[in-house]
């Protein structure tokens, strides 16, 4: 049976499961058990837990199916990794290190040109805010009056989940932007009219859509919650599916550049962030190389059909 390890940044080992949440780990099961049935071993291992010098995990969780337990798997040598790590230039490093020794899903390369927001601005700036570089406040001060709406974005470049992203104005930005680091500054974008030909709430809100590969596997509305701007799953934002018949044609051109780039990449699973203004005009938010594994209820009938399509990924890599 082929060893498939997920790879994950910090973790718990003294913790009875590597899950808090019940429906995580519901989602995870189901995962691991379709894995198995086409002789797929599952591992979930942290980056602290590599051997640099053996080349080994020396530890790992994994998932009996036989006794429906999660058990404690100690030497693993994997013959796939799959990368779920958060963007990091100490994950970067350790990463490139392992990959010596193992090979990736997603390409290395092509996880830190997602990661990166710059980048990603710059390759897709057709259909992206255009993106200013600022780490203190006199580089703030001179591009401010280049930046047409009154409310503006400060994020951070590699960060994922909505985490340090500031909503300010003209007005308060100098004083309260933070700006330890490398930040971008973009044009504020009003998404409150919605996505064309989709009925929701009056609320903020951005739709996203899942691929791996060329094929587009579900997409789905995320609102914030009511006096907030951030609409991650994990800043409290909620999601409504859209069936694949009413993505916004608007799109079409932009998948058709996204899989031209990309098109090296040959065994990729990512996904792009959208937001469209008051004329409907579509704008690129983000792109992620890490959709989650986890699905909420309404995304349950979309669910066997992702992992079905990560494992032919697998299988492929694998050559099974």
């Amino acid at each position: 049976m082929k060893k498939v390890l997920l790879l994950f940044g910090k973790s718990n080992w003294h913790n009875s499961a590597p899950f808090r949440n019940e429906n995580v780990q519901l989602s995870y099961e189901c995962f691991y058990r379709l894995c198995h049935e086409e002789n797929i071993q599952l591992y979930r291992a942290s980056l602290e837990w590599y051997d640099y010098k053996n080349h080994i995990f020396n530890q790992a969780w994994t998932f009996d199916i036989a006794t429906s337990h999660w058990e404690r798997a100690y030497d693993i040598k994997p013959d796939l990794i799959y990368d779920k790590t958060k963007a990091s230039m100490e994950s970067y490093y350790k990463k490139e290190l392992i990959a010596k020794n193992y090979p990736f899903i997603n390409n290395l390369s092509f996880t830190n040109i997602l990661d990166d927001k710059l980048v990603t601005s710059l390759l897709f700036s057709k259909w992206s805010k255009k993106s200013w570089l600022v780490n203190n406040e006199k580089k703030l001060r001179r591009i401010l009056p280049k930046i047409k709406s009154h409310n503006l974005v400060v994020k951070p470049i590699s960060e994922s989940g909505g985490k340090n992203v500031q909503f300010l104005n003209k007005d308060n930005v100098i004083e309260k932007a933070i700006l330890d680091k490398d930040c971008l500054v973009q044009e504020f974008i009003d998404s409150s009219s919605g996505v064309p030909g989709i009925k929701t709430s009056n609320s903020m809100h951005d739709l996203r859509l899942v691929f791996v590969n060329e094929k587009l596997i579900y997409s789905y509305i995320r609102e914030p919650e009511v006096g907030s701007f951030l609409a991650n799953l994990a800043q409290g934002g909620s999601l409504h599916i859209i069936p694949r018949g009413k993505i916004p044609t608007s799109l079409k051109p932009i998948i058709r550049y996204a899989n031209d780039v990309f098109e090296t990449f040959t065994d990729k699973i990512y996904c792009i962030d959208f937001m469209f203004d008051e004329n409907e005009r579509p704008w690129i938010v983000e792109l992620n190389s890490m959709p989650g594994l986890y699905f909420t209820s309404q995304e349950k009938p979309y669910m066997l059909e992702m992992y079905k399509e990560i494992i032919a990924l697998f299988k492929k890599k694998l050559g099974l």
